[in-house]
This record gives structure tokens, C-alpha cells and sequence, in this order.
């Protein structure tokens, strides 16, 4: 376990009753008393073990800067850059191709998610490539405007209007 789900300072156990009185702190402040949580021991027992994960089974996990691979990766390159022959490396930094590789994660990220492929075209089913990414607030709106002003309705017809017919004299 990384932590302990109960504190061993605030628990009391009480043989002749079977119970387990429970402690929690009053708040923020030290000087508020705390509420006193009764608990049948083996309630207790089993709320405990609802906190420990199954055999092999890992609870926290590390994605993207965070990950394993991303730390180690950033260590071998700085040590590349202060010059430490002495540090192994495995694998290098990879080249920009690579590295936009692995930016599109991101679509599978969503694809798993959502269950709908991002760089799949709506219209022709065809696939779509990434032409650059917009961070840009007034471009952006700009380009949503556009879209919008794209998707109205052309205005329709003038109404017509029935001509008299003229009689025969």
C-alpha cells in the first residue's frame, strides 16, 4: 500500500464489546474536538480490505510528463546535455517524425473514449491529417464564424405573386 487508509493514532479498540471507535480530526484546526465513529470490528475489517487492490492490480497510473518512460527519457537526455558519458542510453529523444507520432495519441485517447474516430472525415469516410493546431483566440473565432455564416440556409425566393389574367374582349 502507499498509504495507510486509517490512522493507527486514532483508532481504539474495545475487546469486551467488540468494537472499533474510530476518531476522525475535528477540521483545519487542532483545537476542535473530533467525532468519535463507532464501528462493529469486523465492519471495520471490511472496510478496510474494500481499500486494498487485488493481487497485481495497480490502482495509480501515470500518463503522458508523468509516466515511467517520459521521466526516464527526460533524465537520459539531460544527461546527454551536460555531457555524462557515464549514464547509459538506451534509446535517444526521437526525432520530430516520431515525436509527431506520438502526439497523435491523442486520437486514440478520444477514439477510446468516445468511441468515433477523430481523424475520420464525417462527410467521404476518408482520413484526415493534422495541417496545424490553432491557439490563436482571434483566429479561432474567426474560423468559427466563417462555419457558421457557411451552414445558414441561402435566403429563399421572393414569394410569387399571381399575375391577372387578362380576359378575352
Amino acid at each position: 500500500m502507499m498509504r495507510s487508509p486509517v490512522s493507527l493514532t486514532s483508532l481504539r479498540f474495545t475487546p469486551g464489546a467488540e468494537q472499533v471507535v474510530y476518531t476522525r480530526k475535528g477540521g483545519h484546526d487542532a483545537s476542535e474536538p473530533g467525532e468519535d465513529e463507532r464501528v462493529d470490528a469486523e465492519e471495520f475489517v471490511a472496510r478496510v480490505l474494500v481499500q486494498i487492490p487485488d493481487p497485481r492490480r495497480h490502482l495509480v497510473r501515470y500518463y503522458g510528463a508523468y509516466s515511467n518512460r517520459a521521466r526516464g527519457q527526460r533524465r537520459k537526455a539531460e544527461a546527454q546535455l551536460q555531457g555524462n558519458d557515464s549514464a547509459e542510453v538506451e534509446e535517444p529523444v526521437p526525432p520530430p517524425p516520431e515525436r509527431a507520432a506520438l502526439r497523435r495519441r491523442w486520437a486514440n485517447l478520444i477514439r477510446r473514449v468516445y468511441e468515433t474516430d477523430p481523424l475520420v472525415c464525417p462527410r467521404c469516410g476518408s482520413e484526415m491529417r493534422i495541417v496545424s493546431f490553432l491557439t490563436d483566440p482571434a483566429v479561432v473565432k474567426r474560423i468559427v464564424d466563417h462555419l457558421r455564416q457557411r451552414d445558414r440556409p441561402a435566403r429563399p425566393p421572393p414569394p410569387r405573386v399571381p399575375q391577372p389574367v387578362a380576359s378575352p374582349a
